[in-house]
This record gives structure tokens, C-alpha cells and sequence, in this order.
């Protein structure tokens, strides 16, 4: 029984009766209730290709980062980050999932610049990752975060159109049931014309936003709400 809610209700209604002291009737009885919030398995897919490095994108990244660990601690939440390699086509697990802001603020600041935007390889090895640690969590709830400005220009296979592989793949989180929030990350008013965010969205059944008009506390309430 919830003691102080219970007597507040008591003297509420002894005040509302004209009775000096309250007495607890069965209608004043509280009891405490617990919210149990499930927990977070999110991975983030951070574009960390010139054209956006270039328009100091990928600082806005990190807060939205640093707002969802903040208190993962005590909500149970994890995060783990994907990037392009340097030099190569294909993208790498630049953070493990963890909880600890101090790993992925270190993790943030060691990405490097890449030239290519390999993003069916990306979200490939996101979803691969959010499965692995799964069998670990089985009651968290995995989301990929995909911060991009949507142009894809290398395919998982040689001689493959990485549109349409970026699109099975967001096919296939949509039939394994792994969430997904695209953050175009194209500067304001300057979409790419050749950008498939919204088809990406489209085809993982996800949620669209610009991170132009985006604050961090903004980007944790729409995750919260995924929920």
C-alpha cells in the first residue's frame, strides 16, 4: 500500500466532509505501481562521409547521442555505433553496445572521415549486431538510427545497386521487427535530389527526421515514444 498517497486521499475528503481527523476508508486505499519501461538496443548509423563532415553534421550526432545515454545507466538503454571505414568500402562497428557515455563519446571522437557511403553495409552489420545481442536481452527493444543524407554509392556486391540492397535491408528489419528512424542529415532547405530517405523509410515501415530541426531532447522524446 502506497502510505502517504493513502492518507493524503484520507484528509482530502475529511476536509471536503468538515470532519477534523481524517479516517481511512476503503475508497482512500492507494497502492504503489510500478512502470516498467522497456529497455533500449539502439544502433546508430552515423554518415561520416566528407559531404558531411563538411557541414559539421556530424557534431549535431554526438548530442543526440550523448541525450540518449545521459541516464541509459539507469533505464537500461544501450547504444551501439556503425561508420564507414576510411579507405575502403564497407562499414565497421566502431562501438560495441554499451551503456557508458565516457565509451561513446571516446568512440564518437575516433571516427574518422570516409569518401565512399557504404550504407547497405551499414545497416547489414547494425541489424547483424542488434540480433547478436538480442540472444543476450531478450525483452530490449532494437532500433537502428540511420544519420545520413541518403546517397549510397557502394553496393554490398560487385556490380550491385546499393539503392535496392539498402532497401531489401530495410525490408528485412521490417519483417524481423527492428525498428528504424532515419535522420536526413541534408543541411536546411538543401535536400540531396537523389536522396532515399523516404523510401528507406517507407520500405522499413520507420520514422522520418530532419536533424536540422532537431535538438537533442526532441530526438529522446521521439524515441521514448517508439517505446
Amino acid at each position: 500500500m502506497a502510505v502517504d498517497a493513502t492518507i493524503r486521499s484520507a484528509a482530502a475528503r475529511a476536509g471536503r466532509s468538515g470532519r477534523p481527523q481524517p479516517h481511512v476508508e476503503a475508497e482512500d486505499l492507494r497502492r504503489k505501481v510500478r512502470e516498467h519501461r522497456v529497455p533500449f538496443e539502439l544502433c546508430f548509423v552515423v554518415d561520416n562521409s566528407y559531404s558531411l563532415h563538411a557541414e559539421r553534421l556530424v557534431e549535431k550526432v554526438k548530442g543526440l547521442v550523448f541525450a540518449l545515454l545521459q541516464n541509459a545507466a539507469t533505464r537500461g538503454d544501450r547504444v551501439a555505433l556503425v561508420a564507414f571505414k576510411p579507405g575502403l568500402p564497407e562499414a565497421t562497428v566502431a562501438l560495441r553496445p554499451t551503456g557508458s557515455l565516457r565509451l561513446a563519446s571516446a568512440a564518437l571522437r575516433r571516427i574518422p572521415l570516409s569518401g565512399r557511403t557504404p550504407l547497405p553495409h551499414a545497416v547489414l552489420l547494425a541489424a547483424t549486431l542488434l540480433r547478436q545481442e538480442l540472444h543476450r536481452r531478450p525483452n530490449a527493444r532494437p532500433l537502428i538510427v540511420i544519420v545520413s543524407d541518403g546517397m549510397p554509392n557502394v553496393p554490398l556486391r560487385r556490380g550491385g545497386d546499393p539503392l535496392a540492397e539498402l532497401l531489401a535491408e530495410a525490408r528485412r528489419l521490417r519483417r524481423s521487427g527492428i525498428g528504424l528512424v532515419v535522420v536526413e542529415a541534408a543541411p536546411p532547405g538543401r535536400r540531396e535530389p537523389g536522396s532515399c530517405a523516404p523510401a528507406l523509410v517507407e520500405a522499413a515501415g520507420g520514422t522520418m527526421l530532419s536533424l536540422a530541426d532537431l535538438s537533442p531532447q526532441a530526438f529522446a522524446e521521439v524515441v521514448e515514444r517508439l517505446g
